[in-house]
């Protein structure tokens, strides 16, 4: 078995490296290396594997895989195998490849790490990879958004190092049990930079400019399976300590109340969806014991939104409302859209329902409110005008489209049990006419171009440093 793990974990990486010497089997190398890992998480989750490997004892280096896991594989697997089909026939170079499969190996590793040190070379590795994703193709703007995300990540990993090696002097192990008997202050630092990886409140304001200017294909990798790397690890640390999961708690219900209110004054989609992602994050989180579906859920909704909206000419919203949404395009939106308001049917409603069990009434109650304001925002496209495509849709945008809310279906099944209670639905079906009533009155043109100067870069290391001080005092 462990023989197995390690293999399947060094496939990607194998893989990345033959694409230089054989590029013709780009393409065909990637698409297989996805469908292996679908099927591995796959495997995991229906046979409720639940396993450890010890790889150095003495340093406390291991693999932990669970069904945890296996939703954020599964996900990884699915977003891109959406990304591949849809830049299939669009002519991208095997350096493109090369970069999913390292992407895909890095992501698959961080979902099963069980200690500090194997999550700082695959977190390290991984935003190399989006350095590079974003910079692709290059030109003078995405290439000065590359560096500013890559200078945010390394500083934030800087934290993270010196966090671990406070770990590692006060107990000589790397593993994640090591956390709590270290100082507040390796906690502190541990979780500033895992917040700002995993775009979790002010942490994440380095994500809206970065979506858009990256390629839509890219900013659908960031949603499904780049900020997937950082909350993975909140979950995972939340679930071992309730200390942490306090803290982990009132980050999330912070950046689920954020994300909504500035996606609904969002003027530009691209930026309404980024703001939508942080508070989205933060419903991952939450409830760690339910963060796999809901990470699956999110991932393979907001994968698809950014694909469709990349399809768009225009993508200011006062620019839509006068010209329109050609209707195919349209239908992708509302169905991702209303997927991660919980409408049912859809995964959304399961996760959101397994999410919201797990919470204190009161909790509950804010995030009714937020879930208002996220159907309000998506409701937006159902009163966007519709027209007929002029020309058919690239076929890789459809392909990609059909296995993602294809997944958004079938993922429904996950927890079957949401449908069991009469109120719960009544309460999925009462958010989308709440949302479209207010979009009705007018909410929805509560829209602003302004651009927060605390998206710049010397601010974004700012804010780092001043969570960083704020969490020594929760941590103490």
């Amino acid at each position: 078995m462990t023989e197995l793990a390690i293999a399947w974990i060094l496939l990607p990486f194998v893989a990345g490296l033959m694409l230089y010497l054989l590029p013709p089997l780009a393409r065909g190398l990637t698409l297989a290396i996805a469908l292996v890992s679908l099927c591995v998480g796959l495997g995991i989750i229906i046979h409720q594997i639940n396993t450890s490997f010890i790889l150095l004892d003495s340093f406390g280096v291991s693999l932990s895989i669970d069904p945890l896991s296996g939703y954020f594989i599964v996900t990884n697997a699915l977003v891109i195998l959406a990304a591949l089909l849809h830049t299939w026939q669009e002519g991208y170079r095997a350096f493109f490849h090369v970069l999913l499969c390292l992407l895909h190996g890095c992501a698959n590793t961080v979902f099963i790490s069980a200690d500090f040190l194997s999550l700082y070379v695959n977190i390290e590795v991984l935003g190399i990879v989006v350095f590079l994703l974003i910079a692709y193709p290059p030109s003078d703007r995405s290439l000065w958004i590359a560096l500013r995300y890559l200078m945010v990540s390394n500083v934030a990993m800087l934290f993270y190092l010196i966090g671990v090696a406070l770990v590692y002097r006060t107990n000589y192990t790397f593993a994640f049990s090591a956390l709590m008997p270290a100082p507040p202050e390796a906690v502190a630092l541990i979780l500033v930079a895992l917040l700002a990886k995993g775009a979790i409140f002010v942490s994440g304001l380095w994500l809206p400019q970065t979506n858009v200017v990256a390629a839509p294909v890219v900013a659908a990798l960031l949603a499904g399976v780049v900020e997937n790397a950082g909350v993975f690890s909140l979950a995972r640390l939340s679930l071992l300590y309730s200390e942490i999961a306090d803290i982990v708690q009132l980050f999330a219900l912070a950046s689920i109340l954020f994300g909504a209110v500035f996606a609904l004054v969002a003027e530009d989609v691209r930026r309404m969806l980024s703001f939508s992602t942080l508070g989205q994050l933060g419903w991952v989180i939450i409830a760690p014991a339910a963060a796999g579906l809901y990470a699956l859920m999110h991932g393979l909704a907001k994968a698809s939104l950014f694909l469709s909206v990349g399809e768009l000419r225009h993508y200011r919203l006062s620019e839509l409302r006068q010209e329109g949404l050609p209707r195919p395009v349209a239908i992708a939106l509302i169905i991702a859209g209303y997927g991660i308001v919980g409408v049912p049917f859809l995964a959304g409603f399961p996760a959101k329902v397994l999410t919201l069990s797990y919470l204190e009434p009161w909790q509950q109650g804010l995030l009714y409110g937020a879930g208002c304001l996220t159907a309000t925002i998506y409701s937006k496209f159902l009163f966007l005008p519709h027209y007929p495509g002029k020309t058919p849709l690239p076929v890789g945008y459809s392909t990609a489209t059909m296995v993602l809310l294809g997944g958004l279906f079938l993922a429904n099944a996950g927890y079957m049990e949401a449908y069991r209670s009469g109120m719960g639905l009544l309460r999925a079906f009462l958010l989308p006419l709440v949302g479209c009533g207010l979009v009705a009155l007018g909410v929805s043109r509560w829209e602003s171009p302004w651009r927060g100067a605390w998206e710049r870069l010397e601010h974004l290391l700012g804010v780092m440093l001043l969570l960083l001080l704020g969490l020594v005092g929760l941590a103490l």
